[in-house]
């Protein structure tokens, strides 16, 4: 898909799909980092703060298209948000509960159509139907409300192969679907955006400690100013 019609996808429906934009040599890297430090969990196992552990995902933070992406949906400037996020949904993991993403549950409705939140997740594995695959409702994000139990009917699943990433509008109904598989996992890095007039609640995603944050390449850095200690 070409940037001009992943703008269009996303106009439209909400999310777009950026198939195979990352090196299969980096992505398997990253995912068999994230699963060295995530052993121990089962199920559908979580990684607050990856960003601070696995150097490999500064790519995918600044990767050009994503940027051009957050650029024309929440304007200039915006930030990076949660100092990323693995997610790795293991098989028998259940699925999640659907939902539209912060801050939208702290905003009296009907909600903004402008995105307050830009997502997105990187397969580092294939999504599949069957392996616990981010699952969404096309054009949800219109209706300016949270889901209701019944809204999960009009989900579909958003597959793709390893190195394709994923992005959506935060007022999109999503979830991560079941993994009922038997032997087939699948491993995501969930980066998200904020518009300028947006701010990091106290306590909320990890900071980045200064001396790392230095490290960094600028246009890195200026994404994390407020995600910095």
């Amino acid at each position: 898909m070409d940037i001009q019609a992943a703008f269009d996808q996303f106009e439209r429906d909400g999310y777009c799909l950026l198939e195979a934009i990352l090196d299969q040599g980096q992505a398997d890297a990253i995912d068999q980092a994230a699963q060295s430090l995530m052993a121990h969990q089962q199920g559908y196992a979580k990684l607050e703060g990856a960003l601070s552990v696995l150097p490999d995902l500064v790519d995918l933070c600044i990767h050009a298209d994503v940027l051009s992406i957050a650029d024309r949906f929440l304007g200039s400037p915006f930030y990076l948000c949660n100092n990323a996020c693995m997610m790795w949904c293991q098989p028998g993991a259940p699925g999640g509960q659907i939902h539209a993403d912060w801050p939208l549950g702290d905003v009296p409705q009907p909600y903004p159509s402008w995105p307050m939140l830009l997502q997105t997740m990187w397969m580092l594995t294939e999504f599949t139907e069957d392996n616990g695959g981010t699952r969404l409702v096309p054009g949800s994000h219109k209706s300016l409300r949270p889901p209701r139990a019944e809204d999960v009917q009009h989900e579909v699943p958003v597959v793709g192969p390893a190195g394709s990433v994923l992005i959506w509008h935060g007022g999109i109904w999503h979830r991560n679907g079941a993994n009922i598989t038997l032997d087939r996992y699948r491993m995501g890095a969930n980066i998200a955006y904020i518009p300028r007039f947006i701010h990091r609640p106290r306590d909320a995603w990890p900071l980045i400690k200064h001396s790392l944050y230095q490290q960094f390449p600028l246009n890195l850095q200026r994404l994390l100013e407020r995600s910095v200690e």
